[in-house]
């Protein structure tokens, strides 16, 4: 089995885990998947969480659907 890492969809603001070479969210269908922060943090520790989500690292708030998908 494929390792799973935790990417995040830029489109419904969904954290989820993946195999690496998936695109496509399961929630919503986009090709949007990022599998880390800007900064370079990976997602892993946004599964568990509930509420407002930020990176540890550099701050950056990831609450949300894009205005897009709204």
């Amino acid at each position: 089995m494929a390792e799973l890492i935790t990417k995040h969809c830029t489109v419904c603001g969904r954290f989820r885990s993946y195999q690496g070479d998936d695109h496509y969210c399961i929630v919503c269908g986009h090709e949007t998947l990022e599998s880390e922060c800007t900064c370079g943090r990976d997602f892993a520790y946004a599964l568990d969480e509930t509420g407002p989500i930020h990176c540890p690292r550099c701050g950056k708030a990831f609450h949300g659907k894009s205005a897009e998908y709204e």
